[in-house]
């Protein structure tokens, strides 16, 4: 057995399970405790197995064992023959005596090893059947196995796992301090934390990228950072001084696959973002779900991916670098274009079909609207399809930043488009307003002017939620003139509803009030009830804010059986919630708290969470002006958190409320 590594960081967890193991095993048992350390290759199992059995080899005085199993002379897996005749040998049979067929050798080194105390470490396991024939027959020894392979079939032989993962900041930093020295860390402390994240605090990484600073006294850490910034390179520069080489280490793991795994390895790489189900596994690599979940699970075994919760995969960081420059080197140009359409298709399609399941009624431009049912077999309703939407956003956002880089506008426009739902129900401004920014560029360039007003009105949607009013109005009046040129009366309609949303914002309430007619008498010609509702619940709100209550409150109840007539949840939402503000704004807070109650139910029922947070503040202020001060506080501190959680501009203004309900002012508008 080797020397213990001279440089050695954290894992005391890991040392732990593994003492716990050893101390816990039943000598009696007939068998040796074996123990199976497993992760990705670079995680540093071998450098854990040497540290630790170092520290527990007195426990065993009758001889240490240490074979590779990954090498042999010919390149491959090493056959346990080779491994056993050398066991022996080591354990003092003479050479000659050595027999040379494979069952011969197993009952020997099992005669050997009766009664005796031995600790083997047996690295970079390819089989099962290799660590099985080398077992010891004694109970009182210790065989360590480590393997970026599952290895389930050693479960049978009494296996106990060990998954050792990549490093904590801390434990990455600390490996660097070790290096590096702690004063030159401590010099350039955020340069050195995005370090360790850039190589995704994978030991091995870390350690390439240490010794490259070690080597150059006169670098910074930020010169480091700065090269390796770049995803094209990044693996290549930590890769750079060949001793220590990520690169090598995945080659190897990748050398190893089926041609079925390579391929979806490589069409994976392609995908950019961070975790992914077998679906898109499936669309990525022209094939059907099963045999993708069957590759995904065999690329998992290998560690060449994780497996998460809920049938998803992620790539450790440096690994989808990997997958992805084996893509380019070992792919034609059209077959990884050909490949990527399939994703993004299949993120387009599959956001659709769940915007089909949030919005039923709304109208739409896109073409795949109307060839895509709703998925209703997915989706229990749209509280689901949200949530869906909302764990998939990073991939969402990934995949529009390479479609509009590389020139599928089409897509891009489409794709945004299909989030509508999902960011008028839980908002993400940030990714609102990133995604349409590229939305409105792509649909200009296509030439596609009705695509360009529906992506002028829905960044203009993000305006109004931030309440850039100014900007909103400006962008609405310029999708108007251009469906007004097209002859396209619904788009027209949408452009002057969210104009008078804009007016209303700026205080303007009955230039706001024109526009909503205007755009009713559109919805009314067309015969579209659901646009007249929407209509006749931003009247609503527009008289409420002229002080009109009467007409406010007539309006909304109307709005309202429609919204309720067609299952519209979240606009009964926002309905019943513009008529608590009202009865609360005429002086009747009793009569607010009903409709507000309900608002609230609505909201939490769909995972509405700005307009949950928008109702509480209104209840609040019910409550504290029917004496429930109690009340109205808790609604406000989980208003606020709320508010704070989605970076809304509300949350300040929330806020002040709580303040001057503490301060013992009543919590009002």
């Amino acid at each position: 057995m080797g020397p213990a590594p001279a440089v050695f960081v954290d894992r005391e967890d890991e040392f732990a399970r593994l003492d716990t193991i050893l101390d816990t095993a039943d000598p009696a048992a007939g068998t040796p405790v074996l123990t199976v350390v497993t992760g990705l290759g670079g995680v540093g199992k071998s450098a854990l197995a040497l540290k630790w059995l170092h520290r527990v080899r007195t426990r065993f005085p009758d001889g240490q064992l240490h074979a590779d199993l990954r090498e042999s002379a010919s390149g491959h897996p090493a056959a346990p023959e080779e491994i056993l005749a050398r066991f022996l040998r080591a354990l003092g049979t003479a050479a000659e005596h050595v027999p040379a067929a494979l069952d011969e050798q197993v009952a020997l080194f099992r005669s050997v090893t009766a009664g005796r105390r031995l600790l083997l470490l047996l690295d970079n396991a390819a089989t099962a059947a290799q660590v099985r024939a080398v077992l010891p027959a004694s109970g009182g020894s210790l065989v360590v196995v480590t393997t970026r392979q599952r290895l389930g079939g050693l479960v049978v032989d009494g296996a106990r796992f060990v998954e050792l993962k990549p490093f904590g900041r801390s434990a990455a930093l600390g490996l660097l301090d070790l290096v590096l020295g702690p004063d030159r860390v401590r010099a350039e402390g955020p340069a050195a934390a995005r370090l360790v994240d850039l190589c995704g605090r994978l030991p091995i990484a870390v350690a390439a990228s240490a010794a490259r600073l070690a080597l150059r006294p006169r670098w910074s850490i930020e010169r480091l950072v700065g090269e390796l910034a770049d995803t094209r390179r990044r693996l290549s520069m930590l890769s750079a001084d060949g001793d220590i080489s990520p690169q090598a280490v995945f080659d190897v793991s990748y050398r190893v696959l089926a041609e079925e795994e390579a391929t979806l390895y490589r069409r994976l790489g392609l995908h950019p973002g961070p975790a992914f189900g077998p679906q898109v596994a499936a669309a990525a690599g022209g094939i059907d779900h099963g045999d993708a979940y069957r590759i995904l699970d065999a690329l998992s075994g290998a560690n060449l991916m994780a497996a998460e919760d809920d049938d998803r995969f992620r790539f450790h960081d440096l690994l989808h670098l990997h997958a992805h420059a084996k893509a380019l080197e070992d792919d034609p140009p059209e077959v990884r274009t050909a490949a990527f359409a399939r994703i993004a298709e299949w993120y387009l399609r599959s956001a659709v079909a769940a915007d089909l399941v949030v919005i039923p009624g709304r109208w739409h431009v896109g073409p795949l609207y109307d060839t895509v049912p709703p998925a209703t077999s997915a989706f229990t309703g749209p509280a689901e399809a949200l949530d869906w939407l909302e764990t998939e956003l990073p991939n969402f956002r990934a995949v529009l930043e390479v479609t509009h880089r590389t020139g599928m506008h089409d897509t891009t426009w489409q794709m945004c488009e299909s989030l509508w739902g999902l960011f008028i129900n839980r908002k993400n401004y940030r990714a609102w307003l990133e995604t349409h920014e590229m939305g409105l560029a792509s649909a200009r360039t296509c030439g596609d002017r009705r695509a360009e007003a529906r992506m002028l009105l829905a960044l203009a949607g993000a305006k109004l939620n931030v309440q850039a009013f100014g900007d909103a109005a400006s962008l609405c009046e310029d999708a108007i003139v251009i469906e007004r040129s097209t002859g396209h009366l619904l788009g027209e309609a949408a452009g002057l509803s969210s104009l008078g949303t804009a007016y209303l914002g700026m205080g303007r309430p009955e230039r706001a009030a024109e526009r909503f007619e205007q755009a009713r008498v559109i919805h009314e010609s067309l015969g579209r009830p659901r646009g007249v509702a929407l209509m006749t619940r931003r009247l609503g709100e527009a008289y409420r804010d002229m002080g009109r209550y009467g007409a406010a409150a007539e309006h909304l109840d109307a709005a309202y059986q429609i919204f309720h007539g067609i299952a519209d949840g979240y606009n009964q939402a926002r309905t019943l919630t513009a008529l608590g503000q009202t009865h609360l704004r005429s002086g009747h807070p009793h009569d607010a708290v009903r409709p507000l109650g309900e608002a609230l139910r609505l909201a939490e029922e769909i995972g509405a969470h700005h307009e949950r947070a928008t109702v509480l503040t209104s209840l609040a202020e019910a409550h504290g002006a029917t004496g429930d001060r109690a009340r109205a506080r808790d609604h406000l501190v989980t208003a606020v958190e709320i508010f704070t959680r989605l970076g809304a501009p509300q949350a300040e203004s929330a806020r002040d409320r709580l303040a001057a309900l503490d301060s013992g002012e009543p919590p009002g508008p």
